[in-house]
């Protein structure tokens, strides 16, 4: 709380969405962000149209999340079960606040977080089941080695430079980032890549698996790879940006643990 102005009462709040329905997470012009919907849930509790929900991550239209984290002041105490309660009955049905947190002032959902965990999920069968559809990349009537697809996706974790794992029109002067931990996991007929690093590029996870694919076809081998962590390619070297509807923004770790109700 702030001393000699107005009070300020901070929360972290942790989100789930099904990012079909939002064109990402940041505030749009037309209010299709899923940051859109938490301000204006925050608004119908009585707090400013003004009060920011500050997201872990940028999300892209179309991609998930299952454990967004946002960080918001607000203008008086909510027992934090409580204030889940309340924002979700406020809030549309493709997004809910799981938990929430109060927090110390200078507490940031995005500058206090040392790691973000993205999963993306893979169908390979003929048929999908229709309630999974929406969540996956099915890909029918191919045939990959999925083993050889794991091994290179170990090749990812380090300090590269990501230069042709970037959306062109977005890709910073710097480049280099260093990748935690890298894998691919097959469980029957789902495959899901497991990513973490401090900070990710633009697309840069969806084009991670779009190179892995290539190599599970056979059409890429593992020293094309290599040479494109190199920064010596731009993005015109890489393989396709995969569709956003099997990427998740799984989990964001920060340095303690908040205290989050259930």
């Amino acid at each position: 709380m702030n001393i000699g102005g107005s009070p300020q009462f901070h929360y972290a709040l942790e989100i789930s969405y099904d990012g079909g329905n939002f064109g990402g997470w940041q505030s749009q012009p037309d209010g299709s962000g899923v940051q859109d919907a938490i301000e204006i849930a925050l608004a119908g509790l009585g707090e400013s149209c003004g009060t920011r929900a500050v997201g872990a991550g940028r999300t892209d239209a179309g991609v998930h999340a299952r454990a967004q984290v946002a960080t918001a002041k607000l203008s008086k105490p909510w027992p934090p079960r409580r204030l889940v309660l309340a924002l979700n009955a406020k809030l549309p049905p493709h997004v809910s606040v799981m938990r929430a947190s109060e927090t110390l002032p200078e507490f940031h959902a995005r500058k206090s977080a040392i790691s973000r965990e993205y999963r993306y999920f893979i169908w390979n069968a003929s048929v999908c089941y229709p309630h999974i559809r929406p969540y996956v990349l099915w890909r029918p009537g191919e045939r990959f080695d999925w083993g050889r697809a794991a091994e290179a996706a170990l090749m990812l974790k380090g300090a590269h430079d990501f230069r042709a794992f970037c959306r062109k029109e977005d890709c910073p002067e710097e480049t280099l980032r260093t990748v935690d931990s890298s894998r691919l996991i097959r469980r029957g007929r789902l495959l899901v890549f497991r990513v973490k690093s401090k900070s990710f590029l633009t697309n840069m996870v969806r084009i991670m698996v779009g190179n892995l694919l290539e190599i599970a076809a056979g059409r890429r081998d593992e020293a094309w790879l290599a040479n494109l962590l190199t920064g010596n390619f731009d993005r015109t070297a890489s393989a396709a940006t995969l569709p956003p509807t099997g990427l998740f923004l799984w989990r964001v770790n920060y340095p303690e643990k908040l205290d989050w109700s259930r």
